[in-house]
C-alpha cells in the first residue's frame, strides 16, 4: 500500500481505515501499509525502489489524492532551509553543511514552489544570493522565467505523469500488479474537480489500472466533519470494495477480472 494520509488512516478508529480492513479480511495475506501523511507521487515510488525488491509484492496499490499534484513538485528531501537576503529567500537543502538558516515549513515550500522559485542548483548559485548585486539578478531572473497559474498547473500535471510513468515500469519490474485508488475530495463529489478529471486522463494515457470510487462515496456521509479524510464509515466503505478486488485477483491473478477496475490501453 503506497500513499499519504488516507493510506496513512487519517482520521479513522484504530482498526477502521481500509488498509487495516484489508488486513482483517485476508488474515493469511501480508500487508505492508506504507502510506504517510503529506506524502506525494514521488516519495510513494521511492518506498516502492526500496522495499519491493525486498517484500516482492504480488499486487501494489497507490492511494492517489489530488494533493498529489503539488506535493510532487517538492524536493525528496522535503524540509528546506531558509535564508534571507536582502527581500529574498534563499532556500537550501537539508543536506547543505552551511549551517545557516532555519527550517522551511511545509506551507511555505508549497508557497515558493507554487511562484516558481526553487533552491539553489549549485553552490555558486548559492553564494549569488548572498550577496546585493546577486540577490538583485537572481531576483530579476525570477521575474523573467515567471509562470502563469496555468503554467504552474501544467508543470504539476506532467511531473506527476513522469513518476506514475516510473512507478508502472517499476511495478513491471518486480512481476507486482500495480493498482491506483483515486480519492476524490468531498465537494468533488458527485461532480469531479479539474484535477481529478486530470488524473483519470493521466491514468488514461498511461494505461494504469484505477479503481475510481466516486459513485460509492457521499461527501457528506462518508468524510469527517470539516475534514477531507475519511470517516470510519468511507474507510471502510472503500476497504471493501478494494477487497472484492484483490479476492477476485488471488484467484485469477489478473486485475481486468475486477469489474469496478477501469484498464485503458496506453496511448
Amino acid at each position: 500500500m503506497l500513499g499519504d494520509s488516507f493510506t496513512f488512516g487519517m482520521s479513522a478508529d484504530i482498526g477502521k481505515s481500509y488498509v487495516e480492513t484489508i488486513e482483517a479480511n485476508f488474515p493469511q495475506s501480508v500487508v505492508w501499509n506504507t502510506g504517510i501523511p503529506g506524502a506525494g507521487t514521488h516519495q510513494a515510488l521511492a518506498l516502492f525502489r526500496v522495499y519491493a525488491p525486498i517484500l516482492q509484492p504480488q499486487l501494489t496499490i497507490l492511494g492517489f489524492f489530488m494533493n498529489d499534484f503539488t506535493d510532487s513538485r517538492l524536493p525528496m528531501d522535503f524540509q528546506l532551509w531558509v535564508t534571507p537576503r536582502h527581500g529574498r529567500v534563499l532556500m537550501r537543502r537539508q543536506d547543505d553543511s552551511s549551517g545557516e538558516g532555519g527550517t522551511l515549513d511545509k506551507q511555505m515550500a508549497y508557497y515558493y514552489y507554487a511562484h516558481g522559485i526553487e533552491p539553489p542548483v549549485s553552490e555558486i548559485h548559492r553564494l549569488m544570493g548572498r550577496t546585493r548585486l546577486g540577490s538583485l539578478l537572481l531576483r530579476l531572473i525570477d521575474i523573467a522565467r515567471g509562470e502563469s497559474p496555468n503554467d504552474v498547473i501544467e508543470r504539476e500535471r506532467e511531473v506527476t505523469r513522469r513518476y506514475l510513468q516510473d512507478l508502472r515500469e517499476a511495478a513491471a519490474a518486480q512481476d507486482s500488479a500495480l493498482l491506483v485508488l483515486l480519492i476524490p475530495r468531498p465537494e468533488g463529489i458527485p461532480h469531479p474537480t479539474a484535477n481529478y478529471r486530470a488524473a483519470l486522463q493521466l491514468f488514461e494515457e498511461l494505461g494504469l489500472p484505477y479503481l475510481n470510487p466516486i459513485h460509492l462515496l457521499d461527501g457528506e456521509l462518508d468524510y469527517s466533519p470539516g475534514d477531507f479524510h475519511w470517516n470510519n464509515v468511507g474507510h471502510q466503505k472503500i476497504g471493501a470494495v478494494l477487497s472484492d478486488c484483490i479476492e477476485v485477483f488471488q484467484v485469477s491473478g489478473d486485475l481486468v477480472d475486477c469489474e469496478l477496475v477501469k484498464m485503458p490501453e496506453p496511448r
